[in-house]
């Protein structure tokens, strides 16, 4: 089919072409149907029915050539920004290889041989920003619990379950990175989405250093007040982000509550006479302090992602703020 058709002006800048009639009726083509345009090398247009899929791009990584932490770093880095294929040439690229698998989500070994060895990222349709971020919230709020049941005495080998959903959590990320790297930011609340997911990754991050010091500071029951209205906190943070409104006062009154117990606990432990119990007590409170703060940056880039709704939707230049 190669038919000519004038291009024609509406209204004062909008060029359109009309389609021939037996190729729309052939496709079953209605008003209101969605068609993709995309631009080719030479300049020409294709249209097409269906959005066409970004190609992924290929990379090669010798791992002999870099320590381990550094050969798993590259590799990260290159799933993170969208490679769908890796290919490992060195020493150790197995052990590499099955580590690559375990941190990050869909990659799986599809060739090896004696020099070298692949990796896929398998295909991940329909993922959402919103649905990532759901999920890792999830997982968080469930090493809440886990982290309470630890210090209240009922939970006496939690830190495996614990390491278990904090790598969730961190391979959640990633994927959430890895999208983004490919699809782009479609509006600025995906920005302030990002800033709060990271928010809720180093959440994770500290409830495995809690729990990693139950085994000698449980049962403990101021920890465990900390913990539960620390939960309750960071429920109301997490449920103003996935209601796009602003707070009604629930996240304020949780903030303030947890606020004024961990300054009543800091209060006491100035009376501590014994030195080592103090450095233990302080490493504890300074660690649930993280757990404020990080519940403080969701709620800014909730605030950020709100306003940001009323004004232009196009990607903001700078973004907020990342704690270490």
């Amino acid at each position: 089919m190669n038919l000519p058709r004038k291009i024609q002006l509406t209204g004062r800048n909008t060029y359109i072409v009309s389609l021939p009639h037996e190729w729309v009726s052939k496709n079953g083509i209605s008003k209101g149907d969605a068609a993709y345009l995309n631009e080719n090398g030479d300049g020409t247009l294709t249209l097409s029915l269906k959005e066409s899929k970004k190609e992924l791009k290929s990379c090669t990584i010798d791992v002999s050539k870099d320590t381990h932490d550094v050969s798993m770093r590259n590799i990260v880095a290159a799933y993170v920004g969208g490679a769908g294929t890796v290919i490992l040439h060195g020493k150790d690229m197995s052990t590499i290889a099955e580590e690559a698998r375990r941190v990050l989500s869909g990659v799986e070994i599809t060739d090896e041989s004696a020099d070298s060895l692949t990796l896929k990222v398998l295909a991940f349709e329909d993922i959402k920003i919103d649905g990532i971020i759901k999920r890792a919230y999830n997982v968080t709020h469930a090493m809440f619990g886990l982290s309470v049941a630890a210090y209240s005495g009922e939970g006496s080998d939690v830190f495996t379950e614990m390491s278990r959903k904090e790598d969730d959590v961190d391979r959640l990320y990633l994927l959430l990175l890895r999208t983004t790297s490919i699809e782009g930011f479609t509006s600025r609340k995906e920005v302030f989405k990002l800033i709060s997911a990271k928010s809720i990754e180093k959440i994770g991050d500290h409830l495995l250093d809690i729990v990693a010091a139950a085994k000698e500071e449980a049962p403990n029951p101021d920890v465990v007040r900390l913990l539960e209205m620390g939960s309750e906190m960071y429920s109301s943070a997490y449920h103003v982000l996935e209601s796009n409104e602003l707070d009604r006062g629930e996240y304020a009154q949780r903030r303030m509550e947890f606020k004024t117990q961990l300054e009543k606990d800091e209060a006491a432990l100035k009376k501590e006479k014994d030195a080592r119990s103090a450095l233990s007590k302080k490493a504890m409170l300074e660690r649930c302090r993280k757990l404020l703060r990080y519940s403080e940056d969701m709620m800014e880039s909730s605030t950020d992602m709100y306003f940001a709704a009323l004004g232009s939707d196009a990607p903001p230049k700078e973004s907020g703020r990342v704690r270490s």
